[in-house]
C-alpha cells in the first residue's frame, strides 16, 4: 500500500490516492476511479483492508506508468474509459411566487362624431388569487347591438404549472387540429397547457455527441451562430435539448482543449414545433354547449355537445393525434400523423369521419413543408365529402369542402427576399375563393426597407380583382418613421411616432388620394396608469373624430392603484416610506414609487421569473437596502409582492481620541456590537447604525479601550466628538 500523486492525460489531480501492488501490477480504489469519471471494470473487484480495489491493467483503454523518485502514478486514458457526460442548456422549472388576492377592472372607452355620436366602453371586471382567476367582461354604450350591455366572456380559470394543466370553467374555445374547426362555447374545458412551463421544449431536437481527451470548452453553433457553451470534463458527453432553429439547419460542435486546439463536428438537422418529444403527450377535454352570436348577444347557448383531443410523440420523429366530437345532431372522429423524413422535411397526413341527419361523410387532408435557412415551401390539400359534418358548422356557406394551400419563399441575400402564395376554397354552397399573390421585400442597410406586391383574386361572386402596390418605410430612430404606400385605389402617405414603453408622447399623421381620399391626424399618451388618443378625419368633405382612453384599476395588498389594462402577471412593490424610487424590470425602468412608497408593475411573464430592481440612489444615505433586487414568478393574471426591506440606520463619524487626548491610531480596528469599522486620520471612525448607550471598543496596540455614546444629535451624518477611549 502506499500514497501517490496521480497526473491523468498530463493534469495533475489534486491530493494524493491510495494505491496498492500485487505482483508488479498497480491497484486502484473503485471509489477513486468514481472520482476520475472513469468506466469501472466489469468482475469482482479486490478487497484490502476494507476497500475495493482493482488492477489498472483490467481497465481497457488505460496506459499506466509509475514515476519512482516522485511517487507519482501516470495515467493516460482514452476518452471511451471515461462515463459519459450529459449536459443541456437551462430549463428549471420555475415555482409561482405566492399569490396575493388582488381584484381589476380593465376598461377601454371610446366617444366618436361622424355625424352621429357614439359612446362605446369595453369593461371586465376580475379577481384573482392562488385558487386561480374569476373574470367577467362586456361592452357598453349606444355602438352595441340595440344600444344595450352585451356580455362577452365570463369564466373560472385554475391553472396547475406542475401538472401543465389548465381548467377553465365558463366561455372559452375549443382545442383544434389543422383539420378541424375551433368554435365558442359556453361550458368546461380541462387539459394541457405548455405555457405554464415557458422554458420547456416540446418539440424534438437532435442530441449531440462528442468525445474530449481532456477537459474542454464546447460550443455550439447553429447555421453558424453561437447559442450554447459550457465545459465538459474527459470522455464521451452529449448535449441534450439544443435550442435549434425550426426547420432545416446545420449545427457545429466546437471542441477547444486548454491549449486552444480545436476540433469541429458539423451535422444536418429538421426540427418541427409541430411535433411532441417522444414520450410527451398533449391533451384536452371539452363538455358544455356551442355558443352562436358572439358580441350580439349575451347569452346565445345551444346544441351541448363532448369533445376531446389527445396527441402523443412516439418518436422524435413522429407524432400522433386523434380528435373526437359528439352532439345530438353530429358525431365525429378522426386522426393523424406527424412526421419528419430527414432530410426531405415535414409530412402531415390526417383523415376523419362524421354520422349526421346529412349522412355519413368523410374528410382527408395532407401538407407538406421544409424550412431552410435561404428557403421554404409548404403545399397542402384538404378534401371533405358533402355530407361531412362537424360541431359549430351549420350553412353550407360555412362549410368548406376543398382547400389548396402552397406558398414558397426564397432569400436573395442582400438583394432581399421574394414569395409566393395560393389558396384556393371552395364551399359547399357551390361558391368558391382563389387568391394568388406575390411579394418582394428590400432593406437598405436599416435605412429603408421597400417592398412591392401584385395580388390576383377570383371570387364566384364578385369576379376577378386584380391589385398592384408598392410600399417604403423610413425609420427615424427607434420609435419613429415615414410610410409611403401606391397602389391603384390611389397614394398613402404617413408619419408616426409611438410612445416610449415607459411613458410619453406619439403622433400619426396620413393623408392619401384616389378613391379612399382622406386626411388623419391623431395624438397618443401613455402614461403609468392609462393610455389615451385623440384622431382627427376628413373624409367626403366631413370631419369627425374619435377620443380614446384605456386602462385598468387594480386593489392589491390593501391599497388601491391606477395601472394599466391588467392581461398577464403583475406585481406590488413596496419600498417602505420611500417616494420617486426609480423601478426597474429587466434593467428597464418602469415605474416610480408613489407617497406610500408603492407602485404597480403591469404586464409581467407569467410562469417565469421576473427580475424587479430599485435605483439605490435614490434612497437616502442612513437607509440600508439588504437586497436591492427581487425576483417574482407570478401566475397568469395573478398579483404577487415585491417588497424591499428598508432599514433606517443613523450613520455618523465618531472622533476617538486617547487619555492623553492623542487621536487613536489609524488603522484600529473598531467594533461597534455587529458592525465593524477601522479608525481613519485624525481619529475619525465611520459607523453605520449609531444609537444612544453604544459601547465601542477600539483594538489598539496597547490593548483594548472603549468608548460610549451617550447622546446621539437628531441630524443627518453628524461628527460626534471628542470621545475618549478608556482602556
Amino acid at each position: 500500500m502506499m500514497l501517490a500523486s496521480v497526473t491523468l492525460n498530463g493534469r495533475l489531480l489534486p491530493g494524493d490516492y491510495l494505491l496498492a501492488r500485487r505482483a508488479g501490477a498497480f491497484l486502484v480504489r473503485v471509489k477513486d476511479l468514481a472520482a476520475w469519471r472513469m468506466r469501472p471494470p466489469t468482475g469482482t473487484a479486490m478487497m484490502i483492508d476494507g476497500d475495493a480495489f482493482v488492477a489498472l491493467s483490467a481497465l481497457g483503454g488505460v496506459a499506466a506508468a509509475f514515476d519512482e523518485p516522485n511517487q507519482a502514478l501516470l495515467l493516460t486514458v482514452s476518452p471511451e474509459a471515461f462515463e459519459a457526460t450529459s449536459v443541456a442548456p437551462a430549463s428549471a422549472v420555475a415555482a409561482p411566487s405566492d399569490n396575493m388576492l388582488a381584484a381589476f377592472l380593465n376598461y377601454d372607452i371610446s366617444a366618436e362624431y361622424a355625424g352621429k355620436a357614439r359612446l362605446g366602453a369595453f369593461v371586465e371586471a376580475g379577481l384573482s388569487d392562488d385558487w386561480g382567476v374569476v373574470s367577467n367582461s362586456m361592452l357598453l354604450g349606444n355602438g352595441t347591438v340595440y344600444g344595450r350591455a352585451t356580455r362577452l366572456d365570463s369564466y373560472y380559470l385554475r391553472d396547475d404549472p406542475i401538472n401543465l394543466t389548465r381548467l377553465v370553467i365558463g366561455d372559452g374555445v375549443t382545442d383544434a387540429r389543422d383539420w378541424t374547426r375551433q368554435i365558442r362555447f359556453g361550458g368546461v374545458r380541462f387539459g394541457t397547457e405548455f405555457a405554464l412551463q415557458p422554458s420547456l421544449l416540446t418539440f424534438p431536437t437532435p442530441s449531440l455527441a462528442g468525445s474530449a481527451a481532456v477537459p474542454s470548452n464546447v460550443e455550439l453553433l447553429v447555421n453558424g451562430t453561437q447559442r450554447f457553451q459550457t465545459d465538459v470534463g474527459q470522455g464521451p458527453f452529449s448535449i441534450n435539448q439544443v435550442p435549434l432553429v425550426t426547420g432545416a439547419g446545420q449545427v457545429t460542435l466546437v471542441i477547444r482543449d486548454p491549449l486552444g486546439v480545436e476540433r469541429r463536428i458539423t451535422s444536418s438537422y429538421y426540427v418541427s414545433s409541430r411535433l411532441l418529444r417522444a414520450g410527451l403527450a398533449s391533451w384536452s377535454m371539452e363538455a358544455g354547449a356551442e355558443r352562436r352570436g358572439y358580441g350580439l348577444r349575451s347569452f346565445g347557448y345551444n346544441n351541448p355537445f363532448l369533445a376531446g383531443t389527445y396527441r402523443r410523440g412516439l418518436t422524435d420523429r413522429l407524432t400522433i393525434e386523434g380528435r373526437a366530437e359528439a352532439s345530438a345532431d353530429v358525431t365525429m372522429a378522426g386522426g393523424g400523423v406527424n412526421m419528419i423524413i430527414v432530410p426531405i422535411g415535414e409530412i402531415s397526413l390526417a383523415a376523419a369521419g362524421s354520422t349526421s341527419q346529412a349522412g355519413e361523410g368523410l374528410l382527408y387532408r395532407a401538407a407538406f413543408a421544409r424550412n431552410a435557412p435561404t428557403w421554404n415551401v409548404a403545399l397542402s390539400y384538404q378534401r371533405a365529402s358533402n355530407r361531412y359534418r362537424e360541431i359549430g358548422v351549420e350553412r353550407d356557406s360555412e362549410r368548406i369542402v376543398e382547400q389548396v394551400q402552397g406558398s414558397a419563399g426564397w432569400s436573395l441575400g442582400t438583394m432581399g427576399t421574394i414569395g409566393a402564395s395560393y389558396t384556393s376554397l371552395t364551399y359547399a354552397d357551390s361558391q368558391s375563393a382563389r387568391v394568388l399573390s406575390g411579394n418582394y421585400s428590400l432593406s437598405l442597410r436599416d435605412k429603408a426597407f421597400v417592398s412591392a406586391y401584385a395580388i390576383r383574386s377570383r371570387f364566384s361572386e364578385s369576379g376577378h380583382e386584380n391589385s398592384i402596390g408598392f410600399n417604403l418605410t423610413i425609420p427615424f430612430g427607434p420609435r419613429s418613421s415615414a410610410y409611403l404606400q401606391a397602389d391603384r385605389g390611389g397614394v398613402r402617405a404617413e408619419m408616426r411616432s409611438t410612445p416610449p414603453q415607459s411613458g410619453g408622447w406619439g403622433y400619426r399623421a396620413a393623408i392619401s388620394t384616389g378613391s379612399n381620399a382622406q386626411q388623419q391626424g391623431e395624438i397618443l399618451w401613455r402614461g403609468n396608469a392609462a393610455e389615451m388618443t385623440a384622431q382627427v378625419d376628413r373624409a367626403g368633405g366631413q370631419t369627425g373624430w374619435r377620443v380614446t382612453g384605456q386602462g385598468g384599476l387594480l386593489l392589491a395588498d390593501g391599497a388601491l392603484f391606477p395601472t394599466r389594462r391588467v392581461e398577464s402577471g403583475f406585481a406590488v412593490v413596496r419600498v417602505p416610506g420611500q417616494a420617486d424610487v426609480r423601478i426597474y424590470q429587466e434593467n428597464r425602468l418602469v415605474a416610480r414609487t408613489d407617497a406610500r412608497g408603492m407602485a404597480v408593475i403591469p404586464d409581467l411573464r407569467p410562469y417565469e421569473v421576473n427580475r424587479l430592481s430599485i435605483a439605490a440612489a435614490d434612497v437616502p444615505i442612513d437607509i440600508r437596502m439588504p437586497n436591492d433586487q427581487i425576483r417574482v414568478v407570478p401566475r397568469y393574471r395573478g398579483a404577487v409582492s415585491a417588497r424591499f426591506v428598508a432599514v433606517r440606520e443613523h450613520p455618523a463619524t465618531l472622533r476617538i481620541v486617547m487619555p492623553d487626548g492623542a487621536p487613536a491610531e489609524i488603522g484600529a480596528s473598531v467594533t461597534a456590537e455587529d458592525e465593524k469599522s477601522f479608525v481613519g486620520n485624525d481619529g475619525a471612525v465611520f459607523i453605520r447604525s449609531l444609537h444612544p448607550g453604544m459601547m465601542l471598543t477600539v483594538d489598539t496596540g496597547h490593548g483594548p479601550c472603549h468608548v460610549r455614546v451617550d447622546a446621539v444629535p437628531d441630524e443627518m451624518l453628524p461628527v460626534i466628538g471628542p470621545l475618549t477611549c478608556v482602556p
